[in-house]
C-alpha cells in the first residue's frame, strides 16, 4: 500500500535516514537477495522497444513492502507470471534497513532487476548511476501512453527530461472535516476555493474550551512535518530552497515563507486552534479526528477507508486552502526505477510497465491513489466524494525540496526543522530572524554535503 502513519502525521514509505531523510520516509529497508543468477536476456535495444525474448529470465524485485502490501505485489507477479511463463518474478522484501541495503547492493553491482524508490531519492540513484533511463522505453515501440498518467505524479520521477521512476502510489494532502461539529456549531462546510483565513477562522469557530481547558480543536495541524506544511508557504509565495537548489538565503527566510509561518505558529500559540505536541502526547495513540476531539484534520488519503467503515463519523474531504499566491499542494510518492546494470533490461522493462500500468494499478490502488487515469476512472475513485478532492488538488501539486536538491535533507531540511521544532515548544519566536538564521545555516551545511 505504500504508505503509512507516523506520529499524528501519515508519510509514505521512504527509505531509511542513512540514505535521505525523505520529508515522507520512514525508516525502511531492502533485504537479502540471495544469490539468484538471471538467465540471459535480450539486452536492452537501443530505443528500448525490443520485446523480452522466450528465453528463461527471473527478475528480481526489491520492494520495503510487507504484509498487505507483499500480497498485492505478490498476487500482480502472479498475474503476470500467468500470462509470461518463461518469465519468474522474484520479489525481495525487507520492510527495515531498506535503504542500506540498497545502497550496499548497488555499490557490489548487485541491486534488483527493479527496485521501489522513495521520492526524495530518485536524484541520488540517478547520480550514482543505478536508475536506468526510462525515456526511450516509454516512447519505444513496447512504450507506454503517458497522457493516461497524472503529469504531476509522473514528474516526481522526471529529471530534466529524462524519466526514472515510474509511480507505484503518491497521495497529496486534503482537510477532513467532521460534519456532525460543524452543524452543531453552526459553521459552513469548507468549499473548493476557501483561502487559508477561511480556515483559520473556520477553526477558531470551532475550537471549544471549558474555562482554560480546551475540550475541541478546530483542527490538527501537522506538527513538524515539513512536506505537509509546503502547501501553506507555497501558497504564500514562499519556498525553502532556490529553484536550481543551489541557494537558501531570499528563498527560506522570503516574506511569503516568513508569512505562512507567522500564521502557523499563531494557529499554534495565538489561538491555539490545533493541539500543542504536549496535548498529542496525551493522546497519544488515539486518532483525534474519529474520536471528535478535532474538527478538522490536515493529511494524505490513507486513513479514508478506515473513517468509511466507522459508523459514528460523519465526514468530509475539501481541497487545501488557497494562499495569497493562489492554491497550492504536496505529494508523497513512491516509484519503481529500473536498475541501470540489470541483465534483463527489455523483460525488467516490460514487467515495470506491467506493474505500474492499468493491470498492476488496478490491484495495488485498492488502497492507494494511483497515477493511471484510467485506473482511477475504473475504480471509482474519482467519483467518491472522500477522494476527488485529493484528485481535484493534482494540478496544484509544486516540486518538493528533497526533488529539488538531493543535498535538502542535510542542509535546508535540518535548519527548517530545528525553527518548526522550537514552534512547537510554545515559546513565540521571531519568524523572520530564526528563518535568516536557518537560511545561513542551511547555505553552511549545503556547502559542506556537495563537497562530500
Amino acid at each position: 500500500m505504500g504508505m503509512r502513519k507516523r506520529g499524528t502525521a501519515f508519510t509514505a514509505l521512504g527509505l531509511a535516514a542513512t540514505v535521505a531523510l525523505s520529508g515522507c520516509s520512514g525508516g525502511n529497508s531492502i533485504g537479502d537477495t540471495g544469490a539468484s543468477t538471471p538467465a540471459p536476456s535480450a539486452s536492452a535495444s537501443e530505443n528500448g522497444s525490443a520485446a523480452p525474448k522466450a528465453e528463461n529470465v527471473t527478475l528480481r524485485i526489491g520492494t520495503w513492502d510487507g504484509g498487505d502490501g507483499l500480497k498485492q505485489q505478490q498476487q500482480i507477479a502472479d498475474n503476470y507470471m500467468k500470462e509470461h511463463p518463461n518469465v519468474k518474478i522474484a520479489i525481495e522484501s525487507v520492510p527495515d534497513q531498506y535503504g542500506t541495503k540498497l545502497l550496499t547492493q548497488v555499490a557490489a553491482g548487485q541491486a534488483p532487476d527493479v527496485f521501489q524508490v522513495g521520492d526524495g531519492d530518485v536524484k541520488m540513484f540517478m547520480q550514482k548511476g543505478a536508475l536506468e533511463d526510462l525515456t526511450p522505453y516509454i516512447g519505444g515501440s513496447s512504450g507506454i501512453d503517458l497522457q493516461d498518467y497524472f503529469e504531476s505524479v509522473l514528474d516526481v520521477g522526471k529529471l530534466g527530461d529524462q524519466y526514472y521512476t515510474l509511480p507505484k502510489d503518491y497521495s497529496d494532502i486534503a482537510v477532513y472535516y467532521n460534519k456532525k461539529l460543524f452543524d452543531e456549531a453552526g459553521v459552513a462546510y469548507p468549499q473548493a476555493g476557501w483561502t487559508w483565513d477561511d480556515f483559520y477562522a473556520t477553526a477558531k469557530q470551532l475550537t471549544v474550551k471549558k474555562g482554560e481547558k480546551t475540550t475541541q480543536w478546530g483542527a490538527n495541524l501537522p506538527g513538524t512535518w515539513l512536506r505537509a506544511i509546503l502547501p501553506l508557504i507555497h501558497s504564500y509565495g514562499g519556498s525553502v530552497i532556490s529553484p536550481d537548489g543551489k541557494s537558501y538565503d531570499g528563498y527560506m527566510n522570503s516574506d511569503g515563507t516568513v508569512k505562512a509561518l507567522e500564521l502557523y505558529q499563531d494557529m499554534y500559540q495565538k489561538d491555539k486552534i490545533t493541539p500543542s505536541s504536549t496535548d498529542s502526547a496525551a493522546f497519544q495513540g488515539v486518532d483525534l479526528f474519529a474520536a471528535g476531539k478535532v474538527a478538522m484534520t490536515v493529511t494524505g488519503r490513507w486513513p479514508v477507508a478506515e473513517y468509511e467503515k466507522n459508523p459514528e463519523l460523519d465526514f468530509g474531504v475539501a481541497q487545501m486552502p488557497a494562499g495569497p499566491a493562489g492554491a497550492a499542494n504536496t505529494i508523497c510518492y513512491s516509484g519503481y526505477g529500473l536498475y541501470s546494470k540489470s541483465a534483463n533490461k527489455d523483460a525488467a522493462w516490460d514487467y515495470l510497465k506491467y506493474l505500474t500500468g492499468p493491470q498492476g494499478q488496478e490491484i495495488m490502488a485498492q488502497y492507494a491513489f494511483t497515477a493511471v487515469k484510467s485506473t482511477t476512472e475504473k475504480l471509482g475513485q474519482s467519483s467518491n466524494e472522500h477522494l476527488k478532492p485529493f484528485l481535484d488538488d493534482i494540478p496544484n501539486i509544486k516540486e518538493f525540496p528533497e526533488k529539488t536538491s538531493e543535498h535538502f535533507s542535510a542542509s535546508g531540511g535540518k535548519a527548517m526543522q530545528t525553527v518548526l521544532d522550537k514552534m512547537m515548544l510554545g515559546k513565540p519566536l521571531d519568524i523572520k530572524s530564526e528563518l535568516d538564521a536557518a537560511a545561513k545555516q542551511a547555505t553552511a551545511d549545503l556547502a559542506t554535503a556537495q563537497q562530500q
